[in-house]
């Protein structure tokens, strides 16, 4: 089963998109998907990368693009120079994690859905740009749900 992890902190505007992606899935009952919602603390990300399922992380990425546009990343050892440039709003960037969860063994497929923020910034609400992202992004995770179920390979 492919898991959704989101990132964010519904409290810090934008980078709640993560959360409310899982949100509108649950409400869309997708009984394929393990749904995970890991909040703001990208520590707790480590405990599903030592695992075996693949995973599909969402999450608010300052990518230098509009805000509301939406990158899907492969993760990959040789990738990982360029998620560095990813600006993470969790303490230690995803790289970082997924760098230590390499060292500590073996880790699952692994994929990122990345929104561009408008504010970050605490007490504000998802801004319109991001909050129209939220079809497009469940649309996407749809389409690595069914890659996923097809080959039953996600690489």
């Amino acid at each position: 089963m492919l898991k959704v992890i989101a990132l964010g902190n519904t409290l810090r505007g934008d980078d709640g998109i993560g959360p409310a992606v899982i949100d509108t899935l649950r409400e869309l009952s997708a009984p394929d998907l393990r749904l995970i919602d890991l909040g703001g603390d990208a520590l707790d990300l480590l405990d599903h990368l030592q695992g075996s399922e693949p995973i599909l992380l969402v999450d608010c990425a300052k990518m230098g693009l509009q805000p509301g546009e939406i990158r899907r990343l492969n993760v990959e050892r040789d990738q990982l120079n360029r998620l560095d440039q990813i600006i993470s709003l969790h303490g230690l960037s995803f790289p970082e994690i997924y760098r230590l969860a390499v060292g500590l063994g073996p880790v699952p497929p692994c994929r990122l859905i990345g929104v561009e923020p408008a504010s970050i910034e605490f007490g504000r609400d998802l801004s319109p740009e991001v909050k129209a992202s939220i079809p497009s992004v469940i649309q996407l995770v749809f389409e690595e749900m069914h890659l996923y179920e097809e080959k039953n390979n996600y690489h």
